[in-house]
């Protein structure tokens, strides 16, 4: 599902890429390899999970990368600056106005034309994906979750000033339906 969003990207040499959420940086390390000229820097909240996504990174030999520590919802970086921002399985995770905070923020980093692509849980496609979510609401819980099984995000994303919103990909998973957007910052 992340190729979805390096695909969907097709990242340029001297783009920069900021992975939001980072984590152990799987999704950073399949930018950087699709696009070696693009500079792609990871973001996390979590310093123990930034250790261990710089580790990674040494052992596939991707020290180009570059990882910061830092919060969705108050990013450290200049006003247009990114060529695109990227998150994966992260916005479910933030109350609503966490969610709306943060989609301002990448609107605020990303460079005029830049490009938001997200992949996430959201409607589901069917009863059977709706039971699916159903452990993910309960471990994650329904205040942060709920809004996704109602579709949230495009309107996040036009509430916040992105434009030429489009879903790129649905996928049925164990889990629930995920899917991917793409939206420009104009």
């Amino acid at each position: 599902m992340k190729m979805q969003l390096v695909h969907q990207a097709s990242l340029q040499p001297g783009d920069l890429a900021l992975d939001l959420a980072c984590g152990t940086g799987t999704l950073a390390l399949l930018l950087q390899k699709s696009q070696p000229d693009a500079r792609v820097i990871g973001i996390d909240a979590d310093p123990e999970i930034i250790s261990i996504a710089k580790k990674k990174m040494k052992k596939n030999h991707a020290d180009s990368i570059l990882f910061e520590e830092g919060f969705s919802d108050r990013l450290p970086f200049s006003n247009n600056l990114f060529h695109h921002v990227f998150t994966s399985l992260f916005i479910h995770h933030l109350t609503l106005e966490e969610k709306k905070d943060t989609f301002k923020e990448v609107h605020r980093i990303l460079q005029s034309g830049g490009q938001f692509h997200l992949l996430d849980f959201e409607k589901p496609k069917n009863r059977t994906m709706r039971a699916a979510f159903l452990p993910v609401q309960l471990l994650d819980g329904f205040k942060t979750t709920s809004p996704h099984v109602k579709g949230i995000i495009p309107d996040l994303l036009k509430e916040t000033k992105f434009a030429a919103i489009e879903e790129t990909g649905r996928f049925s998973t164990l889990l629930g339906t995920i899917r991917t957007y793409r939206a420009f910052k104009v």
